[in-house]
């Protein structure tokens, strides 16, 4: 039977070196479509030149060509960016920079549009590094500071999928709430008994269940990782006293402190390893948990909401706590991280463990640091709910 949809367009715009993020978008709308569209009566529509455009010859510029195909009729503009910014176009230094700039402009002559913009913080392989595109995407990111643009970092795929889970029903309210003039309205044919998906196919329980299992594993990995970073730091510090004493002695043994070297290096090692064992458990499992737990909000509406209250309420608990447990494990290494990466190089094997150590420290970090940006987000938006 056909029910009235408000439906919204997303145009996807970025250089050709973001593959992956291209491919798994369309599945993220499907996914949207089938809960926070549900919920809301709201439909979206992928726009990508892929799709919505031809080969096709002009007068002016190729560019011209997928700006005629695509038009300017979307309501969200959805930009990504990593290691390129992409071929000049006539207007400007590439074909995303001037599909922003027309959304841009659409925005500051008073349509209700939005524009969501991101950059991938991956690093880039040496070999295909172009110093004049990071210039460009340095300049760009300016650009867009001086236009109250905020923009958001991503360092993998499905961190991008987790935040756009977030972030497009949130702007989406927004138009919806900021629309003073009619809004599109499709009609779809829905058949309630054929329409089951596998998230359809999940009960709430079960979503329930998932979400504290994952949000329970993620926070014993973090537990883990705070209590192997404070046995360590203790050990060290006795390390520490005992070379100290050693290098006050009248007859110095060169040999005994290459033997204390060693021993360090090897709980060094110890501490290193037990960091690559729980780091893979705790960002599988805090993904997992934020994935789980926005495809259940975004099924939530004002209908449904007093039925959900109690679970909502259950949830917002379980991130208050790992976003309280992130910031000790954040700050008990950041004191071991300067201590490790002052000591001088004085025995090869100890070097070796170090620098191990420091590297694997440093991408700990920063997948702490983004999972706690997640998850204050995802707190906003189960607050949000609660507030309906």
């Amino acid at each position: 039977m056909p029910k009235s949809f408000t439906q919204f367009s997303v145009l996807l715009s970025s250089p050709t070196d973001l593959e992956s993020e291209r491919n798994e978008i369309p599945h993220l709308i499907e996914e949207l479509n089938k809960t926070y569209g549900k919920s809301n009566d709201v439909y979206f529509d992928l726009i990508k030149w892929e799709t919505h455009s031809a080969p096709g010859i002009t007068h002016s510029y190729t560019q011209q060509i997928i700006n005629e195909d695509i038009g300017d009729e979307y309501d969200i503009f959805l930009g990504i960016i990593w290691k390129k910014f992409g071929t000049p176009t006539t207007l400007a230094e590439s074909g995303t920079e001037e599909e922003f700039l027309r959304a841009l402009k659409r925005f500051e002559s008073g349509e209700n549009i939005q524009i969501l913009f991101y950059f991938k913080s991956e690093s880039i392989p040496i070999d295909e590094i172009i110093p004049e595109q990071i210039i460009k995407i340095r300049d760009f990111k300016e650009k867009l500071r001086q236009k109250n643009i905020l923009y958001w970092n991503f360092s993998n795929t499905d961190e991008l999928i987790n935040q756009l889970r977030i972030h497009l029903p949130k702007r989406t309210d927004n138009l919806l709430n900021n629309s003073a003039t009619e809004i599109q309205k499709v009609e779809k044919h829905t058949d309630s008994q054929n329409e089951t998906t596998e998230n359809e196919n999940i009960g709430v329980l079960d979503f329930i269940i998932q979400f504290e299992d994952y949000m329970a594993n993620a926070n014993l990995a973090i537990n883990n990782i705070s209590e192997a970073t404070s046995i360590i730091a203790e050990e060290f510090k006795n390390k520490t006293n005992e070379l100290d004493k050693i290098k006050k002695l009248p007859n110095f043994n060169k040999n005994l402190l290459a033997g204390i070297l060693g021993r360090t290096a090897k709980s060094i090692d110890d501490y290193t390893n037990r960091l690559l064992l729980e780091t893979p458990i705790y960002q599988d499992n805090f993904e997992s948990a934020i994935k789980i737990g926005s495809i259940y909000i975004n099924n939530i509406n004002k209908d449904n909401l007093e039925e959900n209250m109690t679970d909502l309420n259950t949830f917002l608990e379980s991130v208050k706590n790992l976003k309280d447990n992130i910031p000790k494990a954040i700050n008990g290494m950041d004191g071991f991280y300067n201590v490790i990466k002052d000591l001088p190089n004085l025995y090869s094997v100890f070097t070796k463990s170090k620098n191990k150590l420091l590297n694997q420290l440093d991408s700990l970090q920063s997948t702490l640091k983004a999972s706690y940006s997640l998850t204050h987000e995802f707190e906003g938006e189960l607050e949000y709910k609660l507030k309906l």
